[in-house]
Formats: C-alpha cells, sequence, structure tokens
C-alpha cells in the first residue's frame, strides 16, 4: 500500500497536467479521446505484467522473475532482494542443521526429539541403534508406542525429570540410563546411553567383593580366637606384651566389622529376592530399637523417642532394622558427650517418615552429597577413633532405595545433623 499511494497521487497529477496542456492544442473532446486512449493503454501494460506476474508465482523460480516497467520494476525488484535475503537465511539455516545432527551423529549417547504429544520428530542413528526404531517409520509417532517399556512412560509422563532413569530392556537385553530435558514450548529432548558394560562391571566389583569378603571373614575369625586366648589372663605376660596383643586384637575385631558391612552391603544390593513384603508392627520395631539405642549409648547421651506406634508398614524388618540403627549409632558417635538425640516416626504427608536429629559435630555442606558413597569420611582420623568402617550410610542409602524411598540429609557445622528417611505410601497397611 505504501508503495502504491503515491504512485496514483503522481498518475492523477501527471493526468491532471497532461489534460490543462492538450486543452491549449486540441479540442475538448480530442483531448478527452487521447486522454482516454493513454489510459487504456496504461491498463494494459499493467494488466500485461500482472499476467506475466501471475504465471510467474506459478513457478516462483528467481531466474524467469519477468522484467517489468515503471512500478512493476521496482516490485520484481524488492521480490528479487527479499528472494536473496530469504536465500541466505535458509542456507545459513541449513547449515546450522547440518552441523548439528554432524555433532548429533557423532554423540555416542542416543538423541531423540519428542513434540508435546510426545511424538518423535527426529533421532540419530544411536538412538535407532539402541531402542530399535526407524526414524521413517516412527515419525509423528508417540514415543510411547515406538519404545515400550512401563518405567520409561511412567517416567514421560511425571513431567519430574530431575533425576534420570535406569532401565533394562528386554527386548534388546541392554541396561539403558535416560535423561529429559525439555526445550522451546512443550518439546522435549530425550538422552539414553547405553550402561550395560558399567552396569556388568559394577557386578563383578560387587561380586568380587562379596567374595573376597567371605574368603577373609574365616581366617579372620581364627586369628581374633588365638589373640583372645593369647591375651586371657591365664598367660603370664608381661604388660608390654599384653598392650601388643590388645591392640592386634582392636584391629581384628575392626577389620571383621568392615568385612561384616561388606557382606551386609552387597547382600542389599544383590539380593533382589529379599522378601521386602513383611508386615511390621511400629510397636515391637521401635522397642527393640530402643533397647539397642541404650546399649550402645556410651556417651550418656539424652536419647528421645517419639514414635506413632498405630503404623504398620510393609518390608524387610532385618534391613530396616539395620539402616535405623546405623542413623542412631551415628548420631552417638558423632555428638559429643551428654548430647541430645530425637528421634521421630510418624506419617508426614501420608508417608511412613524416619526422622533423627542431633546437636553433634555437623556435617560440612560440600560434603554432603558424598556421605552416602563407600569409604567416604569427612575426617578419616576421627572416623577410625569411633570405630567406624566408612560403610554405614552407604548401607542406609542401599537399604532406603531397595524399599522404594528417600534419604535427605541436611546439617550445620556445630550445630548438629538430621536424616529423614521417607518411605511410599504404599507400604502403609
Amino acid at each position: 500500500m505504501k508503495l502504491f499511494t503515491p504512485f496514483l497521487i503522481k498518475c492523477c497529477l501527471l493526468i491532471t497536467t497532461l489534460y490543462f496542456v492538450l486543452d491549449l492544442f486540441f479540442s475538448q473532446t480530442t483531448v478527452l479521446i487521447i486522454i482516454n486512449l493513454l489510459t487504456i493503454s496504461f491498463l494494459f501494460i499493467n494488466y500485461y505484467q500482472a499476467i506475466h506476474f501471475n504465471n510467474w508465482l506459478d513457478k516462483s523460480k528467481i531466474n524467469e522473475l519477468p522484467n517489468g516497467l515503471g512500478i512493476w520494476e521496482m516490485i520484481f525488484s524488492k521480490i528479487y532482494k527479499q528472494n536473496q535475503v530469504q536465500a541466505k537465511i535458509q542456507n545459513d539455516l541449513n547449515l546450522t542443521l547440518e552441523q548439528f545432527t554432524s555433532a548429533a551423529e557423532a554423540m555416542l549417547d542416543g538423541v531423540i526429539a519428542v513434540n508435546k504429544n510426545d511424538e518423535v520428530i527426529w533421532c540419530n542413528r544411536q538412538a535407532e541403534a539402541m531402542l530399535k526404531i526407524n526414524l521413517k517409520k516412527s515419525y509423528k509417532r508417540p514415543i510411547g508406542y515406538t519404545f515400550r517399556n512401563t518405567e520409561f512412560n511412567d517416567y514421560l509422563l511425571r513431567g519430574d525429570y530431575s533425576e534420570t532413569l535406569k532401565v533394562y530392556d528386554f527386548s534388546n537385553k541392554k541396561n539403558l540410563e535416560f535423561k529429559i530435558s525439555p526445550f522451546r514450548s512443550n518439546m522435549k529432548l530425550i538422552i539414553c546411553k547405553d550402561i550395560t558394560q558399567i552396569i556388568t562391571n559394577e557386578n563383578l566389583r560387587k561380586e568380587f567383593v562379596s567374595n573376597f569378603s567371605h574368603e577373609l571373614k574365616t581366617p579372620l575369625t581364627v586369628i581374633i580366637g588365638f589373640l583372645e586366648t593369647l591375651d586371657s589372663t591365664k598367660n603370664n605376660l608381661d604388660e608390654g606384651t599384653k598392650k601388643i596383643f590388645e591392640l592386634m586384637n582392636d584391629q581384628a575385631i575392626r577389620m571383621r566389622k568392615l568385612i561384616d558391612d561388606l557382606l551386609l552391603l552387597s547382600n542389599v544390593e544383590s539380593n533382589p529376592m529379599e522378601d521386602r513384603s513383611l508386615k511390621i508392627s511400629s510397636n515391637k520395631f521401635f522397642n527393640k530399637l530402643q533397647k539397642e539405642a541404650k546399649l550402645i549409648n556410651n556417651k550418656n547421651h539424652k536419647i528421645n523417642f517419639d514414635i506413632d506406634q498405630n503404623i504398620i508398614f510393609i518390608g524387610s524388618e532385618k534391613e530396616l532394622e539395620s539402616a535405623f540403627i546405623n542413623l542412631i549409632s551415628n548420631a552417638i558417635r558423632y555428638t559429643k558427650e551428654k548430647g541430645q538425640i530425637n528421634i521421630k516416626w510418624s506419617l508426614v504427608l501420608g508417608r511412613p517418615t524416619f526422622e533423627i536429629k542431633d546437636n553433634g559435630i555437623g556435617i560440612p555442606k560440600n560434603h554432603i552429597k558424598r556421605i552416602t558413597e563407600r569409604f567416604f569420611r569427612v575426617d578419616a582420623a576421627r572416623s577410625r577413633d569411633t570405630g567406624g568402617t566408612g560403610l554405614g550410610l552407604s548401607i542406609v542409602k542401599n537399604i532406603i532405595e531397595q524399599h522404594d524411598g528417600l534419604l535427605k540429609i541436611s546439617s550445620e557445622i556445630g550445630k548438629g545433623s538430621k536424616f529423614i528417611i521417607t518411605l511410599p505410601k504404599e507400604r502403609l497397611v
């Protein structure tokens, strides 16, 4: 419209000027005839240009753009320039897309892009190989139909992608790890990693630790027996020799405890057949824990129990007892003489929740994320002095994961620590 308005004004001015000029030399009738002929010629030329333009639109080939006259030359020139700009933008986009595709194809992980309806719109060759899918056949089909796995579908629909998902794909006999990252508006990028070899190596390591621990336990028991015999009061040993035997005995007992923890951790990790569906009475369960807590309370701590004894829950009593007593033992061990420990068992938002809080020495914030790793110690010397093996919290974490629960840790140096275990609602009776 901006282009045509000044053009029409110019045409009107030209016709008006031409009319008055011709009127000086010709009669009014002749002037009108001339003006009409010129108008008809003008309309014919524009109609001819419009026909050529319409024919070009059917083909839209820039190299066949017709030559224009007057205003049409300006129009065709603008079309040509815009086409050149669009062509450059398209080339840049194609180059960027080609670079992205090349980068995605070079990745060892599978990459899948899905739209807001979770339909596949693109994937790389690694994803096709891992999930046994075909992009041409799977295009615009829901990923749940293409890769059939209940755990993956639940993870996709849940909407919380802060954690990765590990599944075993029975059809392909592979262990896979998925991570979903939302992008743009309601689109998702699914990263798939084949962790079969990692899992295999991890299982081999666990098997080795378990077998190695079993092999050590028998000779160590014999050694401890002989040391206790030699250390007995029936033997006439001097004080220096007795101290040597006491030290040897203490270290042998510490090693036995370490082996017992390794075996327990190995059993928890590699024993899917453990019955974790037994009914547990809170009354009986926590009465036993209170008695054990009194036995190991060697620092005169004030231990307060706040127990909802009406809760009946499902799990492995042996494993959960080990997890809870581990946390109680840690609180006693790392809280100074005559400290305070509060233990609470209740329903929080309908979920069975165990909470233990102490006013002990606390854990540095930068160590909290790693505190549940095997053999991780905030202070190795202090852990040895208190009799710790560095496996307690790792055992707790694995037991809770086997019960589909969560372990949360918060702490502040000099003020104490708080451990919260939350079991799912499904474990309530």
